[in-house]
């Protein structure tokens, strides 16, 4: 899935949106599956930079502890971004292929 504006912080957006609450590990675990794109070093210091910026500005909300959701704003960047019914087609694959991992492993283990 494709950002309308390609960038760093669009980006960050867009997957907190998809697979909310998340934490920045969650982020940058799916980064490359979600967008296609591979996360390397510098990609990876500047989502944790947004991430801290969006934290000091109150652009996400904690649930729990290191986890965090999209504000009001923060849905409405994301919803710019991507069609609502893209973002719910992606989270639904995602979350397949999620279970299906799940029950591959949950089958191994006996």
């Amino acid at each position: 899935m494709a950002a309308a504006k390609k960038t760093l912080a669009s980006d960050y957006i867009l997957i907190l949106r998809l697979i909310q609450p998340a934490r920045i590990q969650d982020i940058k675990r799916y980064y490359p599956e979600i967008l296609g794109a591979e996360l390397d070093e510098e990609t990876s210091v500047g989502l944790d930079r947004i991430h801290q910026k969006m934290k000091l500005d109150s652009r996400i909300i904690r649930v729990r502890r290191g986890t965090y959701i999209l504000d009001a704003q923060g849905m409405q960047i994301a919803a710019k971004q991507a069609k609502e019914r893209d973002i719910d087609n992606a989270r639904m694959f995602l979350m397949k292929r999620q279970r299906k991992e799940y029950h591959r492993i949950a089958r191994w283990s006996g």
